[in-house]
């Protein structure tokens, strides 16, 4: 029987459920007009000098005068980050991984001085739009015009299927090669290199571009202002190298090998219909997916070429080892009954391929010093899209080695996956809308909803209402891969941590015992990140940073000390012992600024940082990737 009392409980909890209903919603709001304020923020080119032994602008905040002081006077050297241009050209919204490119430079002299270059990177397509200020390229993500139902009609989607499909903007990555030549540096380019430097700067499908380390300014295609790449990055057919002919659209990500001192890169091509065939001989029409490893000495000079091909599959990322290169096998599918669409521009190409989730991921071991050794597939229990890896590396289990036997026993990822994912939507970008709205794309859980999601697509003439493809938060998973076998040993999803991405650690293919990452922890949704998040990979002890509302953390950086704790390779010293970076986007101010933190400090619940540099009148759109060069100045 329902009493007074018991009524009034039930009203007083309405009221509490209406209430965190509230409160959530306004948390999303808060969060889309976040996102939105900063993707769309215009750009422009810049240079600044900021004096950091003063403060006549008021454009520091020192939290800890010692280890300021030390890191003003102690760390010469320059990081560039690469990212987002302003995500809307024109009248229209661009997907993010299709704006143009806006790279920066922020160049420490170990004297109390910060030089700031920003630059606008400018491949044929950017300067030809930011010329008209239109979309030309519809790329695969995006579309130049609405479709038919949304105002354009027929005459929409003619123009959209006669816009190219390639978007080559270069503003993913940013690396310089080759190293610097310093007179600290144990691993500087050698004397024979007669290249000096470029900032090599690419978008995944696409070429590499070269930037002036100094100015920024935009030189060309790699292969125009380095000749003797064209031959390796376009060969002829040849079997014996395993090149298959014109195929220079590389994956943004690079890898840098510090023992032996290289540069790799990777060209990924899509073969379709494939070379598949079905149970009667007949073309399966699945498609394939090809990678080509290219390996390069501080002279430009390739030192090896491996390619592999296997199932359709998509990556973005990949990690390397002493001795393979280490690449996510997402599984996914081609939908051909969309292709025919795509062709027409009545849907956009991310239509053309899905995840697919009913088969479990794989991680191809490629070996990098032996052409015929055999590469390895090792399935995994689940379905995974891995984007990015934190360290990988080989290590030994074992005390006793056999002269024919390999040191090594396990090889280590840690591996930043989704447990489901569909295409196009990333970071709430709506293309029907022309909106963003990131907490409704990433605010699901760790299993995919019943209710199935349509294309994001603007140009589909049968679209329903749309359902923002799904997005569930990040989780890091630790893989162990017995090298014995080649089988998987271990699968540990890191108890307790929050949904993580974007990681920088001290340097590839050795064993490291820390990472660094984006946190994306929000009561209403997991994007945009507002954490900075370190982990013992060892105890999975983690420590998180969180900038608050209103704020957009970019990708972590990590800045070695320059009193030789983090030489390579050497299991004995501390390979943790520097600095951490971020770029923090303030929307509600429109402001930027640059924070600092000590590694050891940053192990406590709130780690304070050592400074904040500002930049009061400039918000910068979203930084992606970087790169930090100890004790170079250009």
């Amino acid at each position: 029987m329902e009493t007074a009392t018991t009524t009034t409980k039930k009203k007083i909890d309405d009221l509490y459920d209406d209430d965190e209903d509230e409160k959530q919603r306004q948390r999303s709001i808060t969060a889309k007009e976040t996102w939105s304020t900063i993707a769309l923020e215009p750009t422009n080119n810049m240079k600044r000098t900021i004096n950091l032994l003063e403060n006549t602008n008021n454009e520091i905040k020192v939290y800890n005068q010692k280890l300021y002081n030390e890191f003003i006077t102690s760390i010469k050297g320059t990081y560039y980050i690469n990212g987002l241009s302003s995500c809307q050209i024109g009248e229209r919204l661009i997907h993010p991984f299709e704006a143009h490119g806006y790279c920066k430079s922020f160049v420490f002299n170990g004297k109390g001085q910060l030089d700031i270059t920003c630059s606008i990177i400018e491949t044929p397509l950017t300067k030809k739009e930011l010329s008209v200020q239109k979309i030309l390229n519809r790329g695969v993500m995006s579309s130049v015009e609405p479709g038919i139902n949304n105002g354009s009609g027929i005459i929409g989607n003619i123009k959209n299927a006669l816009s190219s499909q390639e978007r080559d903007t270069a503003n993913l990555t940013a690396d310089l090669w080759p190293r610097p030549k310093t007179s600290t540096s144990s691993t500087s380019t050698s004397s024979s290199s007669t290249i000096d430097p470029v900032l090599i700067v690419c978008t995944d499908n696409g070429e590499p571009y070269a930037l002036d380390p100094k100015t920024l300014q935009t030189k060309g295609k790699l292969v125009d202002v380095i000749p003797k790449l064209k031959p390796i990055f376009d060969p002829p057919n040849d079997e014996s190298t395993g090149s298959s002919g014109k195929s220079n659209k590389f994956v943004a990500h690079t890898r840098y090998d510090e023992k032996l001192n290289r540069f790799i890169m990777c060209i990924n091509t899509m073969i379709i219909p494939g070379e598949g065939k079905d149970e009667n001989g007949k073309p399966d029409f699945k498609g394939n997916s090809k990678m080509e490893f290219l390996e390069f000495d501080d002279n430009f000079d390739l030192v090896s070429r491996r390619s592999h091909t296997t199932d359709f599959m998509v990556f973005h990322d990949w990690s390397l080892t002493e001795n393979y290169y280490v690449v996510p096998k997402n599984p996914a599918s081609l939908r051909w009954n969309n292709i025919a669409k795509f062709t027409f521009g009545l849907c956009i190409g991310t239509d053309v391929f899905e995840m697919n989730e009913t088969i479990n991921g794989k991680f191809i071991l490629i070996p990098r010093h032996d052409s015929i050794e055999k590469v390895i597939e090792v399935p995994t229990n689940n379905f995974f899209n891995c984007f990015h890896f934190g360290p990988c590396f080989e290590q030994s289990t074992t005390t006793t080695i056999t002269d024919n036997d390999r040191s090594n026993d396990e090889l280590i990822i840690n591996g930043c996956v989704f447990d489901y994912y569909t295409f196009g939507g990333e970071m709430g970008f709506n293309g029907n809308k022309q909106e963003f709205d990131p907490i409704t794309w990433g605010s699901y859980g760790n299993e995919r909803p019943t209710t199935s999601a349509t294309s994001n697509t603007d140009t589909d003439s049968n679209a329903q209402p749309i359902i923002p493809p799904m997005a569930p938060p990040p989780q890091l998973d630790q893989f162990v891969i017995d090298l014995k076998d080649m089988k998987l040993k271990s699968i540990t999803r890191i108890p307790n941590l929050i949904p993580v991405d974007m990681p920088n650690f001290n340097g590839d293919a050795k064993k490291l015992k820390y990472s660094y990452f984006l946190g994306a922890s929000r009561p209403e949704g997991w994007f945009p990140f507002r954490q900075i998040v370190k982990l013992n990979l060892d105890t999975y002890q983690s420590w998180t940073y969180d900038a608050g509302d209103k704020q957009l953390v970019s990708e972590p950086m990590f800045i070695p000390r320059n009193n030789g704790n983090n030489e390579n390779n050497n299991e004995d010293i501390d390979d943790d012992d520097g600095f951490i970076i971020s770029i923090v986007h303030n929307s509600e101010l429109k402001e930027t600024k640059l924070m600092i933190w000590d590694t050891k400090i940053f192990e406590k619940e709130q780690p304070e940082p050592i400074c904040e540099i500002y930049l009061h009148d400039v918000l910068f759109p979203w930084c992606v990737h970087g790169s930090y060069y100890p004790n170079y100045n250009p």
